[in-house]
């Protein structure tokens, strides 16, 4: 339920910067994701000056006026780090929100106006939060907000090389890139030419050169978490940088299949059946990324196929790609892989079947 919101930016804190973006930002676009309904800022001095809120499309309204209403109001101090959906948990259940440690916080929904925040504020029902919530006072609790705002920008269909490589690797760049005019799709692009890259060693035919390639491709991987870490953090995620993305891997999974086939051909001294292995395996792929493209513009749910696709789709390959070059079986990748993406997307259109029927 979205309801009327109004931040009290009186604290300087509030224009302390949390990853390109100062935390009363932060906080506007977060109410603005849970549903607000508009969105006021009581500020002492001073106007508060914003960056992303007219990319956006974001509207506020400013005033140094005290307040009054006598209606359901979410009331926030402005130096608080929050996230969308423990602002919607206290918007839907009108109570007050309060730290791990059970320290009220000063957000919460407030039914009229008594003089001040703290006041206004209800004492209950008290709800814990789940995402950050943490009070930005100085420098030093500046960085604690960023850090816990970092570590929430995985996703719940990280992989394991992600969770545990791929995504901290990258975040180092992540931060960097963060404060620059780099944007993720950009990252998506270099991500993708450095696939294609890989790719071309693997065609080559030489052992160490695949091994430049498998490296090359498991730094792609990496590469390939960065852009959408800055897509999330710095609110410029896109319909055209989610296809980016998305194409971008299935044209390095392509490339990479007939590369692999193509080296292992000329490796052999154009004997055996790796050329052919490897268009097929090129061909799994394109039949793979028409699987995943059903599921993304279907118009109905398909709840088995969308989980199917979330936990079988993943960069885990690149690891185990490396590790088969280092002791050159490089071979054996391209028949696993042979098997991998024709089987994703058999069993990918028979789940795909199942949800019509149960539909």
């Amino acid at each position: 339920m979205g309801l009327p919101v109004l931040i009290f930016a009186d604290d300087p804190a509030c224009e302390r910067t949390l990853a390109g973006l100062s935390v009363l930002e932060r906080l506007v676009i977060a109410t603005h994701e849970a549903g607000a309904t508009a969105i006021s800022i009581l500020h002492v001095k001073t106007e508060p000056k914003f960056t992303a809120l007219a990319r956006l499309k974001i509207e506020v309204h400013l005033t140094s006026e005290e307040p009054a209403f006598r209606a359901p109001t979410l009331l926030i101090s402005g130096n608080l780090a929050l996230q969308r959906a423990d602002l919607e948990r206290v918007m839907n259940q009108q109570g007050r929100l309060h730290a791990p440690g059970h320290e009220l916080l000063p957000c919460g929904v407030a039914m009229e106006w008594t003089g001040s925040l703290e006041a206004s504020l209800p004492r209950r029902p008290k709800m814990e939060a789940r995402g950050v919530a943490q009070p930005v006072k100085d420098g030093l609790t500046a960085v604690q907000a960023e850090d816990a705002l970092w570590d929430t920008m995985g996703l719940e269909t990280d992989s394991f090389m992600d969770r545990n490589f791929n995504r901290p690797v990258g975040r180092l760049a992540s931060r960097l890139l963060i404060h620059t005019s780099v944007s993720p799709n950009a990252i998506s692009v270099v991500a993708t030419g450095i696939g294609v890259l890989s790719a071309i060693y693997f065609a080559r035919g030489e052992a160490h050169l695949m091994i430049v390639g498998a490296v090359l491709l498991q730094c792609s991987a990496i590469i390939d978490c960065v852009d959408g870490d800055l897509a999330r953090m710095s609110h410029k995620e896109s319909r055209t940088g989610k296809w980016l993305d998305l194409g971008g891997d299935q044209l390095v999974h392509l490339c990479l299949m007939a590369g692999i086939g193509m080296g292992l051909y000329r490796m052999h001294d154009q004997s055996g059946p790796w050329l052919w292995l490897g268009i097929a395996a090129a061909l799994g792929v394109v039949l793979s990324f028409l699987t995943r493209l059903r599921a993304e513009q279907s118009e109905r749910p398909l709840p088995l196929l969308q989980a199917w696709i979330a936990r079988a789709a993943n960069r885990d390959f690149s690891a185990l790609l490396l590790i088969l070059t280092i002791v050159e079986r490089v071979d054996l990748f391209l028949w696993l892989a042979l098997v991998a993406v024709h089987g994703f997307w058999i069993y990918g259109e028979w789940l795909r079947r199942q949800d019509a029927i149960e539909a």
